[in-house]
């Protein structure tokens, strides 16, 4: 079983092969069901799944808005609609990644630096 970054591209591409409909909170529940089957299978979290973790953690401190509503409320409540929420999050995790590669090549471009 792949990571579910590797799955991302391919939801982004043709999201209702895998959701019901293009929405946010259908997508939330794809993750999560995709979490659970993990965990009963006994399959450790890998580095990528844990990158999108991170991301989601990434997503909530973005917006700067201390709340319990979930990551997807969140997206939807600065969208129009549960389909723009949804491509806001495919904008937003291709940000985050350029981010992770940028902040990446700093540190082997200079290791001196990023120890600091």
């Amino acid at each position: 079983m792949g990571s579910f970054s590797e799955l991302l591209p391919e939801i982004k591409k043709r999201p209702t092969l895998y959701l019901s409909r293009y929405s946010i909170f259908d997508f939330q529940s794809f993750y999560y069901g995709y979490d659970l089957a993990r965990n009963q299978l006994g399959l450790p979290k890998n580095e990528q799944d844990q990158a999108f973790e991170k991301f989601l953690s990434w997503v909530r401190s973005r917006y700067q808005i201390q709340t319990t509503q979930s990551w997807a409320s969140l997206l939807l409540f600065h969208s129009v609609d549960e389909r723009d929420a949804l491509e806001r999050l495919f904008d937003l995790w291709e940000k985050f990644q350029n981010q992770d590669t940028s902040q990446t090549k700093s540190a082997i471009d200079n290791p001196v630096m990023s120890r600091l």
